[in-house]
């Protein structure tokens, strides 16, 4: 049952994008941080119903069920809850003037889709979006020499929290792959955007020992017309070899992961790139561009092929398919990259001391 809100709250928590791509799954690992080790001031929770579910005492909730990206994010100005200071889990949040922190994934959005002009748009909003908040949030050391330069942000104005590690899900899917063999196939995880490079995979691919040998490719978590542009460019050949998955829930995911040889991740630029390092913990070996921050959160334990290298590509999904299923290798992996990946209590206490730090500002 929602609790509701009797006094302006400390912090208002932007929860709207809970069941949204990326930012929904690090909405989710944050409220499992809060509602592991409660804050002591009054918070309010703005989202979907389903937030009820990580109620703490102390917290109460706002319901909201539009869609956050209406009017570009404007939509929710005439709506936001008071508070002394509202924290926003995604760059495209309302352009209202109250104390904030904002959390910039990336700004892959101004070098990839779209024309020039348009580029120049989004670029003018993060900067609003940024100018407008006391303290920005990002995830990686990539993202945040790219906020400052493509923003003009000061380093002292952002923060690096590095994204957390659901063992329990990590656990999850480690067992089930210790109870059957891996299959012949490669996994995919994430978007279909431009600058995932599914198009080099797919040609990568096709080229491979893995895939003359019957290996297959699934693409998984595209959604809407992501899933049927896709689709509707593969070739004939490309079709034989590659399953395309829309968005998937967490057990189908955990499955699909459990069961695969290897995770493939090509992209030309990425913000962090949580479903290898999630891939990593549960035991599962990756093959990983050069692209963005994924040399830096595979912490040096896979060697990264260079990104516009079709050939590259394709040697490195060949040595991946071969490596896979080596479990004393797959279990040291997974135990290195735990040790060096916050849990979601030391990732929530992280963003608390933020937010605190903003409050004594106000």
């Amino acid at each position: 049952m929602a609790v509701a809100a009797t006094a302006v709250p400390d912090v208002v928590l932007d929860c709207r994008w809970l069941d949204l791509w990326g930012a929904g799954r690090v909405t989710e690992l944050l409220l499992n941080g809060l509602a592991a080790d409660p804050p002591d001031r009054p918070w309010l929770l703005w989202g979907p119903a389903r937030v009820e579910s990580w109620v703490w005492p102390g917290a109460s909730v706002r319901v909201s069920e539009r869609d956050p990206r209406m009017w570009r994010g404007q939509r929710a100005r005439f709506e936001l809850p008071p508070g002394r200071v509202v924290v926003f889990l995604h760059q495209q949040r309302p352009l209202a003037r109250a104390p904030a922190v904002v959390m910039i994934h990336d700004t892959i959005q101004l070098r990839y889709g779209g024309g020039r002009a348009q580029r120049a748009l989004r670029a003018a909003y993060l900067r609003r979006s940024a100018a407008l908040s006391r303290q920005v949030v990002t995830i990686s050391e990539y993202s945040r020499r790219c906020i400052e330069r493509d923003l003009g942000v000061g380093v002292e104005r952002v923060a690096v929290l590095p994204l957390p590690l659901d063992l329990e899900v990590a656990d999850r899917v480690a067992a089930r792959r210790r109870r059957s063999p891996v299959g012949d196939t490669a996994l995919y995880v994430g978007r279909f955007a431009a600058h995932k490079n599914l198009g080099r995979l797919l040609a990568a691919f096709e080229r491979t020992g893995f895939c003359a040998a019957g290996g297959r490719l699934i693409l998984a978590g595209g959604r809407g017309a992501e899933v049927d542009d896709l689709d509707a460019g593969l070739t004939p050949r490309q079709r034989s070899f590659t399953r395309v998955r829309p968005w998937c829930d967490h057990d189908d995911l955990e499955e699909l992961m459990a069961g695969a040889r290897f995770l493939v991740q090509p992209s030309l630029e990425e913000g962090y790139g949580l479903p290898v390092v999630e891939a990593m913990a549960s035991g599962v070996t990756v093959c990983v561009s050069d692209g963005g921050s994924l040399p830096e959160v595979t912490r040096g334990l896979v060697r990264p092929f260079p990104a516009r290298s079709i050939d590259a590509m394709a040697t490195a999904i060949d040595e991946a398919a071969a490596r896979g299923g080596d479990r004393d290798r797959e279990d040291r992996l997974a135990r290195a990259i735990r040790a060096e990946t916050p849990t979601p209590a030391e990732f929530a206490r992280q963003f608390r001391q933020i937010v605190e730090q903003t409050l004594r500002s106000c």
